[in-house]
């Protein structure tokens, strides 16, 4: 009787263990058909047409499944990184440049052919690449225009709508002096957007006389502006949404910013947009315009590298970069969906005129900037700079040059 109940237990103990190591397989057969897509902020605008892409894809490449993980803005570069050390990251990431080329740089990236990259716009993969290697794929961009007041500017400036840098300083007393309003506003020291300024200038490294002296010719102009009240007195602690307010509460009269916050304009400030027209960004001596860019990486560690690719370029193909850039008002990375007649025939309404304005600014785009090695630091260096300088009420021109050719130091450092 005891051997027939042991023998019973036996058995028993075998099937649970049969059913265990099945459960396991069949868990780690799933696993393998795993495709991991981690994008940032795409949540809710995007999610239906992503959705149907990713059915779309599993169709027609059974027995894969993707995973779509959505991650918070601020949270991005974290996780990534996090994910990257790992042995298991994702197969697919959608990320900025700035911080795809340090994981460039540290050889945790899948590199891509020139195949690879065929559909895609040469301006914006060149932007994305790394000792003369393509560390990502291009997912969408932004270029800004310039938005300013007409019925204003009209009235005080008898000549057409300004085209540069050089050109704002040479009006800027006669706008202000006719208006009693800021000229201009930006935030200046925000992030990059000074360094690109000087990107405009051809400045790129300070590594000759010539990068010096345009750097300082052009701070010693911010500060012209400032000391003159050419710029709003807390210019540089305002960001990027607080120069829109401005512009929205008629604080100042130009500025430069993205097509997204026109309808904000429209819709907070309606008597001012009605007296608003728009223009190509503001520009420096190459007369070329800058961009801001997602991408898409590939970890060198990802399990399905080559399917990775594939959904890349499905997601980027040229049906879905036109629906991308309808639903949420980018521009697409596709040169084929760039040539859409959505990105040339444009009615007269500024939200439509901005979207045709800025697909063609691509054809012409700073192609070089300081250093990625030490981007960040560079570009605090920069901003730095010109605070000391806007901020020191009594500062002449020969400290102007001073703390230009230190900064010329700093930046030749880095950049080492």
């Amino acid at each position: 009787m005891i051997k027939k109940i042991i023998i019973g237990i036996l058995i028993l103990l075998i099937i649970i263990i049969g059913f265990v190591f099945s459960k396991k397989i069949k868990n780690n057969n799933d696993n393998n058909y795993k495709l991991t897509f981690w994008s940032i902020q795409l949540k809710p605008i995007y999610e239906k047409q992503l959705n149907k892409i990713i059915a779309d894809f599993e169709k027609e490449n059974p027995p894969y499944k993707i995973v779509w993980i959505d991650i918070p803005i601020q949270e991005a570069q974290k996780r990534t990184l996090a994910s990257i050390l790992s042995s298991t990251p994702p197969d697919l990431i959608n990320l900025n440049p700035d911080f795809s080329v340090l994981l460039a740089q540290r050889n945790a990236l899948q590199f891509f052919s020139e195949n690879d990259t065929e559909q895609f716009s040469g301006n914006l993969v060149n932007k994305l690449k790394y000792d003369n290697k393509i560390y990502a794929l291009p997912f969408y961009a932004t270029s800004p225009v310039t938005i300013y007041n007409k019925e204003i500017y009209d009235k005080c400036i008898n000549k057409n709508f300004i085209k540069t840098y050089d050109d704002l300083f040479e009006i800027s007393p006669k706008l202000k002096a006719c208006s009693n309003i800021a000229p201009f506003a930006s935030s200046i020291n925000e992030n990059d957007t000074l360094a690109k300024i000087l990107n405009k200038y051809d400045v790129y490294s300070f590594d000759n006389q010539n990068d010096i002296d345009t750097t300082e010719k052009l701070f010693s102009n911010f500060n012209k502006m400032y000391k003159n009240n050419e710029l709003p007195k807390d210019i540089l602690a305002s960001n990027h949404r607080e120069i829109i307010e401005k512009y929205m509460s008629n604080q100042t009269l130009i500025i430069v910013a993205g097509s997204n916050f026109i309808n904000m304009i429209k819709q907070n400030a309606p008597d001012i947009y009605k007296k608003s027209a728009l223009s190509n960004q503001l520009t420096g001596s190459n007369k070329k315009y800058d961009v801001s860019l997602m991408n898409l990486i590939i970890p060198k560690k990802a399990k399905h590298k080559d399917l990775a690719l594939k959904f890349a370029l499905m997601l980027t193909n040229e049906d879905n970069q036109l629906e991308l850039a309808k639903i949420t008002n980018v521009l697409p990375a596709n040169k084929y969906a760039l040539e859409n007649k959505y990105f040339k025939n444009c009615s007269s309404d500024l939200y439509e005129q901005s979207r045709c304005i800025s697909a063609k600014q691509l054809d012409n785009l700073v192609q070089f900037d300081f250093d990625e090695k030490n981007k960040k630091a560079i570009n605090e260096a920069i901003n730095k700079t010109l605070e000391e300088i806007l901020l020191d009420k009594n500062i002449a021109d020969f400290d102007i040059k001073n703390k230009v050719e230190t900064l010329s130091k700093q930046v030749k450092n880095l950049q080492k």
